[in-house]
């Protein structure tokens, strides 16, 4: 388990470090907590201890601002103030629990297991695993009875894994939990303690593949783990189902956010006839109404996003005098009718509910072949819809716009005779798939295999360029690889002023299992950059000191980070603005309102293409 302390004590820091290494916990330790705030807000602790008194940034700030972020890391404040009103203040900005100084170790180390216990929801002290048994209070690991040896390093390998028994963990994932943030050893020594721990437990008694190599994903407990016989349907059906539960606690907490703004602009715009003069006021009007416009679309309530941009452009006015007060009013009544503060879920939420499967779009006149393919697809739990020429598929794309959407599209082209009108009908599909927002993937069945066919179909934008005869089941097999292909763990990383925004995205995003850390401060960027080692950027393009268009400069100019993709959020939408950020480097340029599902399709896309 890894700790991150927060203490200016350079002697108490030594004394801890040592004390919990040997009760098998891996340490970060800093001494000011601006750094406490840095650090816990690029890595992944499994607890936080805070000292009250620190250099540039208090204990009792630095807590709030965690819980004011989000993050639901267990706390732990370490102090000399033992009053009872200075534990109640504590206590009151987030902590999960409160120790004076001086201390006994001994009993630090109870409340830390106590903390972690409730933390996974295990009441009992021991970590188990049929009838393996691991005690975090005396560092003891058993089999039936017996006693299992293990070195320090293969103890905390055990007990990650017993803490998170459902998960399958990347060997990233196992380094950044299990080493401090100045240790980085590499992959090889992983696999070397894994390789030693699994021989010592199959030396106990257990079974061979106790913990289980998931291919290309990681490693878990195997009675635990996820099965491979796991449909893409039922993938992409918890995938849904994690968003739509995300979406919807995310609303919970943004709804009173939201009626607390408009109340603040009802008096603004109400008090006007009195205070026109008050550019603060305005000021404040101005940012609300923006933050609504980019905000509200995330839940579902597009045309109240629409609204308030229309109203943040009426306050921009040259002349406060010539503010067009009665307009404003209206949008702004407008605005509560849309969102309907009283309800409890947005438009995203309900329209969420009958997108849990797959769709295969399938156009190839050939109906064995389609026949064959539907078949599969079914028996996979993938929906097929087979149009026998391009032109029907684009009347129903047309029809079914801002309805369905395909997941994955399978073109049938002839290159037999080059100036067939049916080859150019599907070549003109292909690139129309690919223009759609969020793109769809195209395999293109061809009969030829000459390059300058292989060429037109790239540049049309097909995804796989595949040459028949292939059996249906091998065109199948492509078509899984694409609905597989997954960002998970990726690590995406969104600097943006906006901080609800940045407490809402992660959880949204969550379901597509990209890593995601958030910055509001871009003056920090180039400090947390390197830590973080993200493989994609999202760039708020305007924020206070560094906008992102700078950021980008920057980066673009570096021989290593110039490689990393970057995509750019902005409310405005003037062409000028667009030529800008793709002259200095930009991949992609996303507006706001921003669609979360459209958001991480973009991210996939581009993570994808990177890794290629």
């Amino acid at each position: 388990m890894k700790i991150l302390l927060v203490d200016d004590d350079r002697i108490l820091i030594d004394v801890l470090s040592v004390g919990l290494a040997e009760q098998n916990y891996t340490i970060d330790a800093v001494t000011d907590g601006e750094q406490g705030w840095i650090y816990g807000s690029t890595y992944n602790y499994d607890l936080i201890i805070l000292d009250w008194s620190l250099p540039k940034l208090d204990g009792i700030s630095l807590c709030q601002r965690f819980r004011d972020r989000g993050y639901d890391t267990p706390i732990l404040l370490l102090t000399a103030r033992n009053g009872s009103q200075d534990k109640i203040k504590g206590l009151d900005a987030g902590a999960d629990d409160y120790l004076g100084k001086p201390f006994d170790l001994e009993e630090l180390t109870a409340r830390i297991r106590a903390l972690l216990r409730r933390v996974n929801s295990n009441p009992s002290p021991l970590l188990t695993w049929g009838d393996l048994q691991l005690n975090p209070c005396s560092c003891e690991v058993s089999y039936q009875g017996q006693p299992i040896y293990l070195t320090a390093k293969e103890y905390t390998l055990l007990e990650l894994f017993l803490r998170h028994s459902h998960a399958v963990l990347t060997i990233e994932e196992i380094i950044n939990s299990l080493w401090s943030s100045v240790e980085y050893p590499s992959e090889a020594t992983v696999r070397s303690h894994l390789r030693r721990l699994r021989h010592k437990l199959k030396l106990a008694g257990l079974p061979e593949d106790t913990i289980e190599t998931r291919q290309g994903r990681g490693y878990s407990l195997k009675s635990l783990a996820i099965s491979d016989s796991k449909s893409v349907a039922e993938v992409t059906t918890d995938k849904e189902t994690s968003h739509l539960a995300a979406l919807t606690v995310a609303w919970e907490k943004y709804r009173e956010r939201s009626k607390e703004q408009l109340v603040t602009l009802q008096e603004i715009i109400d008090s006007a006839i009195d205070n026109k003069d008050r550019i603060e006021d305005w000021q404040t009007a101005i940012f609300i109404a923006h933050k609504l416009a980019g905000n509200l679309g995330i839940f579902g309530f597009d045309r109240a996003s629409q609204l308030a941009r229309e109203l943040e452009n009426i306050l921009q006015a040259d002349d406060i005098g010539a503010i067009d007060l009665p307009r404003s009013k209206i949008l702004l009544k407008t605005i509560q009718q849309e969102l309907n503060l009283e309800g409890t879920s947005s438009p995203s939420i309900c329209c969420c509910l009958s997108q849990h499967h797959p769709l295969l779009l399938i156009v190839d006149d050939d109906s064995q072949t389609s026949t064959q393919l539907t078949q599969i697809a079914r028996e996979r739990g993938i929906e097929t819809i087979v149009f026998i020429t391009p032109e029907l598929a684009r009347n129903w794309l047309s029809e079914a716009a801002n309805k369905r959407s395909p997941s994955i599209a399978l073109v049938k082209v002839s290159f037999v005779n080059s100036y067939s009108p049916s080859r150019l009908e599907a070549l003109s599909l292909v690139a129309e798939l690919k223009l759609l927002e969020p793109s769809i993937p195209v395999i293109v069945l061809a009969d030829s295999d000459r390059f300058q066919d292989r060429l037109q179909v790239a540049r049309h934008g097909g995804y796989f360029y595949l040459k028949q005869p292939l059996s249906s089941q091998q065109i199948f097999s492509f078509c899984e690889q694409i609905l597989q292909r997954s960002s998970q763990g990726k690590k995406v990383t969104i600097v943006d002023d906006d901080l609800e925004l940045l407490q809402v995205l992660p959880s949204l995003l969550q379901p597509w299992g990209f890593k995601v850390t958030t910055l509001n401060d871009p003056r920090q960027f180039w400090d947390v950059l390197p830590a973080v080692h993200p493989d994609l950027l999202v760039l708020d393009i305007e924020m206070p000191h560094l906008s992102g268009i700078e950021l980008c400069k920057v980066l673009r100019s570096h021989p290593y980070w110039c490689k990393i993709p970057v995509l750019f959020l902005s409310v405005h939408t003037d062409p000028q603005l667009r030529e800008q950020v793709f002259t200095i480097g930009a991949d992609d340029l996303i507006y706001k309102p921003i669609v979360a599902k459209q958001l991480a399709a973009r991210i996939s896309n581009h993570l994808g293409r990177s890794k290629l």
